[in-house]
């Protein structure tokens, strides 16, 4: 470690990193929980997840916390994968408050590190990857996402947009030697964010389309393309399988739109302005030194093959920030008021706000930007050094100086930028205490609903309805809960009770009545209000109904599970092989 830190780029670099860490998670130093618009909703997946892990069901898809008892399938469409942070933190006893901000923190130290390992493989360069890093880390958008919003999905999927974009990179210049790039960031986006994950495929394709023969020309990268693409499939079954099943069989609230698109838009004028929504200015301003950048070199006759190569890549560099660069205008358009909404709005109504398009924006300028200050400073040499991130007795002292300037100017229009954001958008704070979600009424905290079956018609009334099974002769029946499941004795001959669940495909009920007998028992959506009805033909004992899942749930597990098992092994015999390679060539 010490030899680490005796090179001057390396203590640049943790500088940069650290600066970027105090100025984005300075809010966090807090012992109350910072709001955002959505918190409450978040918090109290987190707090379900816990519930969940505590219960010994810490993959069940129907969240026993939410209405009361009643359940919501939160988990079935809305992916969990990076919850489980907090959620575990909560299990072990770390409060509501410092498990989110926790969370929060781990989460800007992964967008900063995985745009930095991005652009440095893409570059070669330390202190383009700095200049990226920086930038998205601090940039506007990204910090609403958190502060303002709280949009979990959302800032979460900052971490694995960067190798999204390294993929397309690898795919059309490097013949997508590192298919496991196409796989982390696509897999990593869906398990995140589905909306964002609809935006990286639509800027994949359109880019590997334009860069045509590049890739579906090349035989070796086609395959691999292909290949790739299943594998993602097939590893993150487990998540859109199973809610595919749930959209075939009923038909849910997000099926109409609770608002328009159209209304969400943000005025063109306000596109780069500093207050929410809005992608900011940073990060165009950022880019001005592409306007002074050649994309071409003149060859010489003096060139040496390694030049010739890093030349090209340099060209591809370039090249490849352009289409960053062009996509991300498009991505900012798409969000303001000069799109036709009222016709795009029926198409793609699942984006609900516009302005969800600065997440692509805000990355692929970022990202541009780092390609670009790469093609400026060069890459590392051998030795790992950068001529505009170090000192030697033997340099000019102007070309560390312009390194110092570039990196301290584009600290300070970030961390202005940040404050700003920090200062118009945050809205105060709360504590959360550690029993807050047992107080039922606040576990009805789901924004719109989205996830409700059609079939409940009041949700104002789910808490209550949750403490309440009634049979069809209009009785009452006492009950328990345990675990995911309800008990009660039936003692009477009826046909069928309204259990306070509230039905998804894949609850299952059965009896056992005084001399061990069980019966498996039909379950329907057909209860007051949307609950499960089952269905007793006159049958008595004790009835239990819990969440079980379908085949097909237990069938995408298993799959998702071989692939991710399968995928380690290979990565691992890869990198193994490529090492005693590595060796026997020395």
């Amino acid at each position: 470690m010490k030899e680490y830190f005796k090179n001057r780029k390396n203590q640049i670099s943790a500088a940069v990193f650290l600066i970027t860490m105090v100025i984005a998670c300075a809010p966090l130093i807090s012992r109350y929980c910072v709001n955002g618009h959505d918190l409450d909703y978040h918090l109290l997946r987190i707090e379900s997840l816990k519930e969940g892990i505590m219960l010994g069901k810490p993959f069940l898809k129907i969240n026993v916390l939410f209405f009361g008892g009643a359940g919501y399938a939160s988990s079935m469409f809305y992916p969990d994968f990076l919850l489980y942070i907090p959620a575990l933190l909560r299990v072990i006893g770390v409060s509501i408050n410092a498990s989110y901000h926790i969370f929060v923190a781990v989460c800007i130290i992964l967008c900063y590190l995985s745009v930095y390992y991005c652009v440095k493989k893409m570059t070669g360069s330390t202190f383009g990857a700095l200049i990226a890093s920086v930038t998205l880390t601090l940039c506007q958008y990204h910090l609403d996402d958190i502060y303002v919003r709280a949009a979990v999905g959302e800032y979460t999927a900052f971490i694995f947009i960067p190798f999204v974009i390294y993929a397309i990179y690898n795919a059309v210049y490097e013949e997508m030697d590192k298919p496991q790039l196409f796989v982390l960031g696509y897999a990593g986006i869906l398990l995140c964010h589905t909306s964002s994950f609809v935006m990286c495929t639509l800027f994949g394709l359109a880019a590997l389309i334009i860069c045509f023969k590049k890739v579906f020309l090349n035989k070796k990268v086609f395959l691999r393309l292909i290949c790739s693409t299943i594998v993602t499939l097939l590893i993150t079954c487990f998540y859109w399988l199973p809610m595919l099943e749930q959209f075939i069989n009923t038909v849910f609230y997000v099926s109409t739109p609770w608002m328009e698109p159209v209304d969400e838009a943000v005025r063109f004028v306000n596109l780069f302005g500093p207050a929410f929504p809005g992608l900011g200015s940073v990060c165009i301003l950022i880019l001005i030194p592409r306007i002074f950048i050649r994309k071409k070199f003149p060859k010489t006759a003096n060139n040496k093959t390694g030049d010739q190569a890093y030349s090209q890549i340099k060209i591809n560099i370039v090249g490849y920030a352009d289409l960053l660069i062009l996509a991300g205008i498009l991505f900012t358009l798409l969000a303001c008021d000069l799109m036709p909404w009222e016709r795009l709005g029926r198409f793609i109504s699942f984006i609900q706000f516009p302005w969800r398009f600065f997440i692509m924006g805000s990355c692929l300028f970022s990202v541009a930007a780092g390609l670009i200050y790469a093609r400026v400073a060069g890459r590392d040499d051998e030795e790992g050094r950068n001529r505009l991130l170090s000192i030697d007795p033997d340099d000019g002292i102007s070309s560390v100086n312009l390194g110092a300037v570039v990196l301290i100017v584009i600290l300070l229009l970030n961390g202005v930028s940040a404050f700003n954001a920090y200062k118009s958008g945050i809205t105060g704070y709360y504590d959360y205490s550690d029993d807050y979600y047992s107080y039922k009424p606040v576990t009805a905290n789901v924004i719109a609903g989205e996830w409700l079956p059609e079939a409940v018609k009041e949700m104002g009334s789910l808490v209550d309805d949750s403490e309440k099974m009634i049979a069809d002769n209009g009785s009452e029946i006492p009950f328990t809960r345990v675990k995911n499941t309800i008990e009660a004795d039936i003692g009477e001959s009826v046909n069928s009770v309204d259990v306070p669940f509230i039905y998804y495909l894949g609850y299952g009920a059965g009896i056992t009545d005084g001399s061990g007998k069980k019966t498996a028992l039909t379950v329907t959506g057909e209860g007051h209000n949307g609950m499960c009805r089952v269905y007793l033909n006159g049958n008595t004992g004790r009835l239990k109904v819990s969440y079980n899942g379908t085949v097909l749930m237990h069938i995408s597990e298993i799959i998702s599970l071989v692939t991710a098992v399968c995928v380690i092994v290979l990565f691992i015999r890869k990198r193994r092989s490529a090492a005693s390679g590595k060796e026997g060539h020395e």
